[in-house]
């Protein structure tokens, strides 16, 4: 029993040592035409937990959902003249990639919650569409504790987003027809009285 509860207690204590990254999204549930953020956060566990390097995908159907490039954005240090540190966003076929390194400038740590990256997307068609992780890819992602220099295990919440088919302004026909009619018997009987 007692072996029992210290596995247990070894468990949560390395799980809460888990770096999260996270899809969250500006409105779950929109109407085709409309645009919604897509931000990809970092969360850390402590202030010494850092990292050098990422390279990470989020994958959706960016057939359905167009990528607005404009609206590229990260918390993420970014130096655009001597490039390091350095961040680049892309979309590419299935996904956007965000890229991040600093060779010389130091690690960044965040204790709190923080924008790895984020973009707008725009509907185009009604569905469910997800915003997943490939986990091959996040090998890639090197989160480390700067102060032991050891790896940081790190967990992943994905998104869904509902797209439904934007509804028509309806069209008061009958009402309509009764006002056209309307006018139509007041020129009539403008036009006998003359």
């Amino acid at each position: 029993m007692k072996k029992l509860l210290l596995t247990l207690a070894s468990l949560v204590a390395f799980s809460s040592q888990a770096a999260v990254i996270s899809v969250d999204l500006a409105d779950t549930n929109i109407a085709v035409g409309d645009t919604t953020t897509v931000n990809i956060t970092g969360e850390f566990d402590s202030q010494t937990e850092a990292f050098d390097f990422a390279l990470l995908s989020v994958f959706f159907d960016n057939s359905s959902l167009l990528v607005d490039s404009l609206s590229f954005a990260s918390d993420l240090p970014s130096d655009d003249v001597f490039f390091d540190p350095y961040v680049e966003i892309s979309a590419n076929a299935g996904d956007v990639t965000m890229g991040w390194y600093s060779l010389f400038a130091g690690t960044y740590t965040n204790p709190v919650a923080f924008s790895l990256f984020s973009f707008d997307v725009t509907a185009t068609a009604a569905g469910v569409f997800d915003f997943t992780f490939d986990p091959s890819d996040l090998q890639s992602f090197d989160f480390f504790d700067s102060a032991t220099f050891a790896p940081i295990a790190f967990e992943l919440s994905e998104a869904s987003l509902t797209v439904t088919d934007a509804v028509a302004a309806d069209v008061a026909a009958p009402q309509t027809a009764l006002l056209l009619g309307l006018a139509l018997s007041g020129l009539l009987v403008a036009r006998r009285r003359r």
